[in-house]
């Protein structure tokens, strides 16, 4: 599994009305949209990621959390952070440490 993902310095996660949202500030707003709504899963790998959580790490805890295998919980991820990547919110560590 790849390595670490890293959050753009000027977006936020925030939770508004039961609801997640990622949301852009400063110099960010010249490339992504003011907002971009994420589930609740979205939201806590969000915040791993930020707390520089490898893959690995992330997929095993939330496996336990949401009560599927970690192989599964990859897929997701995998999925998510590449969405996130072509969208320009997150970068990916390519040294895969």
């Amino acid at each position: 599994m790849r390595g670490k993902y890293f959050l753009h310095p000027q977006v936020v996660c925030e939770q508004v009305a039961g609801r997640y949202f990622l949301i852009a500030f400063g110099s960010a707003l010249e490339s992504l949209p003011y907002l971009r709504e994420i589930n609740e899963t979205g939201a806590f790998f969000w915040k791993k990621a930020g707390e520089g959580y490898d893959l690995s790490t992330m997929a095993g805890e939330a496996a336990g959390i949401y009560e599927t295998s970690p192989e599964e919980m990859e897929e997701g991820l995998l999925l998510f952070f590449d969405q996130l990547e072509r969208a320009g919110y997150v970068t990916r560590d390519e040294t895969g440490e």
